[in-house]
């Protein structure tokens, strides 16, 4: 062989060569750079048997790639122990799988980025759309397929090995399929009913009676708290039957010959309505006002026979208790206030005591 021919050899091997390093290159850095996963989990959101999921995956990027990420449930597990082994019977759903990034991110962790759902096949799920990661980022994506898998059979709890692979880069991590993986809870909420007079069992007039005008009592707030659903009413019944009407109630006066002053004014007992007083008439009953509607659930209403807004009154009874006021649902701190009122005529007998005993009561209707 000449030395032309040799040289011609020569230069065509070192070509060769030089066309096969950049290829060893690549798959000496394509070998190097199979790294494997860390920081990684499956959170199954039911791991009871039998049961179908959704799922989130976490992984930290072990090299900054772009690559879809495939999820495969029989992972390192052989035989009759893999996930979708007819005999543990677990179950990868065929075809789309719907993903989200919100929760991820609420809970502190960097979205998968670009992804857009994903597609299950056999035993793996891998995700579609995601864009490159970067190394050491801690990335999440929630599987929310309500059946994205269904958990191996009952009878074949235990740990199973799924393999999650991201390009070159995988780890194989484990999870528990239990027999019940929940807990119940049981309360009793009690019935309650609260009610409170205002302290002081004396409610007195502000200043002397008058025939000119009525005077009020200072007044008693009644407070309810209940929890029964329909609501609450409140009762009164008063003490005195008045001389000549006696099914109505009235201030006596012992000193006076037990002289009353009735309600005179004020409808029948038991009428929806109530009156205002007149001046230079005997009159006297109560008036009752709402002082805070709570609005625990039910509203607060005023019998009409005892509204006592724009200074009217109702009648009394000496020999039945009458609803005042009541709420038609639960209540958490309901205020009406009772307040009397009267007023006399010229010829009222003069006495210092004139008195009056109301008894006022209330219940839950649960």
């Amino acid at each position: 062989m000449s030395i032309k021919r040799k040289v011609n050899s020569l230069s065509t091997y070192i070509s060769i060569v030089a066309l096969l390093v950049p290829v060893f290159a690549v798959l000496l850095n394509q070998t190097a750079g199979a790294t494997t996963l860390t920081n990684t989990y499956i959170r199954l959101n039911r791991i009871k048997s039998g049961t179908g999921t959704s799922f989130r995956l976490v992984f930290k990027a072990a090299s900054s790639q772009t690559a879809q990420i495939a999820i495969d449930f029989n992972g390192a597990d052989t035989g009759t122990a893999q996930w979708t082994n007819a005999t543990p019977g677990g179950l990868v759903t065929s075809g789309a799988v719907t993903t989200s990034t919100a929760q991820c991110v609420t809970d502190g962790f960097t979205a998968l980025p670009g992804v857009t759902g994903a597609i299950g096949s056999g035993s793996t799920i891998t995700t579609t759309g995601v864009t490159a990661t970067t190394v050491n980022l801690t990335y999440c994506v929630d599987f929310t397929t309500a059946a994205a898998v269904t958990t191996p059979t009952a009878g074949h709890e235990g740990e199973y090995h799924p393999t999650v692979t991201q390009g070159t880069d995988s780890t194989t991590v484990a999870v528990r399929i239990i027999a019940g993986d929940q807990i119940t809870v049981n309360a009793t909420v009690p019935p309650t009913f609260n009610f409170v007079i205002a302290a002081g069992s004396t409610d007195n007039f502000t200043t002397n009676l008058v025939s000119s005008g009525y005077t009020s009592t200072t007044g008693k707030t009644v407070t309810i708290t209940t929890n029964a659903a329909t609501g609450w009413v409140t009762w009164v019944k008063d003490l005195n039957g008045s001389s000549g009407a006696s099914t109505k109630g009235a201030l006596k006066s012992a000193t006076a010959s037990n002289y009353t002053i009735p309600t005179t004014n004020a409808s029948a007992l038991g009428s929806a309505s109530h009156t205002a007083l007149s001046a230079g008439t005997e009159d006297y009953g109560l008036g009752a006002t709402i002082t805070t509607d709570a609005g625990g659930g039910g509203t607060v209403a005023l019998d009409p026979a005892y509204d006592g807004t724009s200074s009217k009154l109702g009648v009394l009874d000496p020999n039945n208790f009458r609803p005042v006021a009541s709420a038609n649902g639960t209540a958490n701190g309901d205020v009406i206030t009772l307040t009397e009122r009267a007023q006399i005529a010229g010829g009222t007998p003069a006495a210092n005591d004139y008195t009056d005993t109301l008894t006022v009561v209330g219940a839950g209707s649960f």
